[in-house]
């Protein structure tokens, strides 16, 4: 399975079609970051701590507009990702800013492999990428033991009791952009604090439903769809607290 996870990743970078602009020239990639933003501004208000002179790691960088994020505001950055490809455009990307951070060929559930050396991680964030793992239950018990008490650690996980699954369930929608993605899990509240029985959850909350038109929204128009066009922002906004796709959990270890 793992191997059908790294062949998917590699022929489907996350984000790389985001942009029209000349393959992994600067405006490419200041699009990617922009279009990203611009659909997930819950993002950046998921990631409120100040970076300079933190130590972060990412779980699973893509293609590096977070870590080009993170870079960018001061932060010591260590970046992970098991596509190769994903790692190649990150690479030429951290180039083409002149961006200083360490880019990791790995794979999430082998951590302490890679970092054998205890680093004190001031954040370990990871969006969207832990529902993707064959085993994530060996990529918690890997964070557990690569963090510290001080470690603050932010996840996005897929939300089973959504929008987006009720339509998935239905035939109407997909996980990825992608058709075939090998594994893409979703969790309800009970199995998240399950699997992490041995943090302590300091907030734990949903967000965001993709509202736009599909056809418009590859070529940049940002297009509701007519259920969404006309329905108040102040419903929406409360949907989205209800049933969105992206469940957002902070937290730390527990002490012993």
């Amino acid at each position: 399975m793992l191997k059908k996870v790294i062949k998917f990743w590699d022929k489907y970078p996350c984000n790389i079609k985001h942009s029209n602009k000349k393959f992994l020239s600067k405006k490419y990639f200041l699009e990617i970051s922009k279009k990203k933003f611009k659909v997930e501004p819950h993002i950046k208000k998921f990631v409120v701590e100040k970076f300079k002179n933190k130590t972060v790691l990412e779980i699973g960088c893509g293609i590096g507009t977070m870590g080009h994020y993170f870079c960018q505001r001061g932060a010591n950055y260590y970046g992970l990702d098991i596509s190769k490809k994903s790692l190649e455009i990150a690479k030429h990307r951290f180039r083409t800013f002149n961006l200083k951070g360490k880019l990791i060929h790995g794979n999430c559930e082998l951590l302490t492999k890679y970092f054998k050396k205890k680093i004190k991680f001031d954040l370990i964030y990871s969006w969207g990428v832990l529902h993707h793992t064959p085993n994530i239950k060996n990529a918690i018990k890997e964070i557990y033991k690569i963090s510290t008490k001080n470690t603050v650690i932010k996840i996005m996980l897929y939300s089973k009791n959504s929008y987006k699954q009720i339509m998935i369930n239905n035939n109407l929608d997909q996980y990825e952009r992608a058709k075939g993605v090998p594994i893409a899990n979703s969790f309800n509240k009970y199995e998240i604090k399950k699997l992490f029985k041995n943090f302590k959850i300091l907030k734990l909350e949903k967000d965001h439903i993709f509202p736009f038109d599909i056809k418009h929204y590859k070529k940049n128009r940002y297009i509701k769809q007519k259920w969404f066009r006309f329905m108040p922002k102040k419903i929406f906004t409360s949907l989205e607290k209800s049933l969105g796709w992206h469940t957002l959990i902070t937290l730390r270890k527990k002490s012993k």
